[in-house]
């Protein structure tokens, strides 16, 4: 018997190839700053120093290929990479804010210079899609997946593969670390019920992304969307005090005492 091929997730024409969910940058940034040179990876209430990266295949390299060049190398050159070499924040250090939201400064993204929008909304809904749609394992125990649900995962499909427009019911934000050295950790995407709707989350060191789903998204969420409007709004915050930040850095905490 032949070996079996598995076919891609994206397009279903070509074989997979080895794919990784979260891009290998991020899993350097991490290890850098950790003990052992090992990142740490959390999802759920498991949080783990490893090496190992969460990988599969899953996407053909013309899809591989099609993730990077819309999304993943343009958002990769400006994330955070060490300490005090973080090319998003120093830019919009230098920028003067639209105004300010409780503790948040708000910029529009059409005005920073050399950002492209559309490459941060393509590189976060392709992380977002693959954990929904592919099979991962963390320390050899599944990732949930189907987390998007059939009809949102087949939606963002095709807005990957260029064949829709942003799903209507759904909206992107994402929010900025203005710390000087950022939270140095990978949140594999998670979600949860909100009233009407669903948020999903992901983090890498330095930027939150928030993908919010359903018909009862609250307005005023609308109007700062990145994958809506024209500019969209880049949060520049102190992302310590994000929910999802200081739940993990509890959470680690408690390990540690373990």
């Amino acid at each position: 018997m032949g070996k079996s091929i598995n076919i891609c997730g994206l397009c279903r024409n070509n074989e997979s190839v080895d794919s990784h969910l979260i891009p290998k940058a991020s899993y350097r940034t991490v290890a850098a700053k950790s003990i052992s040179n090992n990142p740490v990876l959390t999802t759920g209430d498991k949080s783990v120093k490893t090496s190992i990266q969460v990988r599969s295949h899953f996407l053909c390299k013309t899809c591989e290929d099609r993730l990077n060049d819309n999304g993943e190398n343009h958002v990769l050159k400006y994330t955070y990479e060490k300490y005090g070499n973080f090319k998003l924040q120093e830019i919009l250090k230098k920028l003067s804010p639209e105004f300010k939201s409780d503790n948040a400064l708000v910029y529009s993204g059409n005005k920073i210079p050399n950002i492209k929008i559309d490459h941060f909304v393509h590189f976060a809904v392709g992380i977002f899609w693959k954990s929904s749609a592919g099979k991962w394992y963390f320390l050899r125990e599944p990732l949930k997946n189907n987390q998007l649900g059939n009809k949102y995962e087949e939606q963002l499909g095709k807005f990957l593969m260029g064949d829709s427009l942003f799903p209507e019911n759904m909206v992107l934000t994402m929010s900025v670390s203005n710390e000087k050295d950022p939270f140095p950790i990978v949140i594999f995407p998670e979600h949860e019920k909100r009233d009407g709707f669903f948020q999903h989350r992901f983090y890498i060191p330095g930027i939150e992304f928030i993908l919010w789903v359903g018909k009862l998204i609250p307005k005023n969420i609308k109007n700062i969307s990145i994958s809506h409007t024209s500019g969209g709004a880049f949060f520049f915050e102190h992302l310590d005090n994000s929910p999802l930040i200081k739940y993990y850095k509890k959470h680690l905490k408690t390990m540690q005492k373990d």
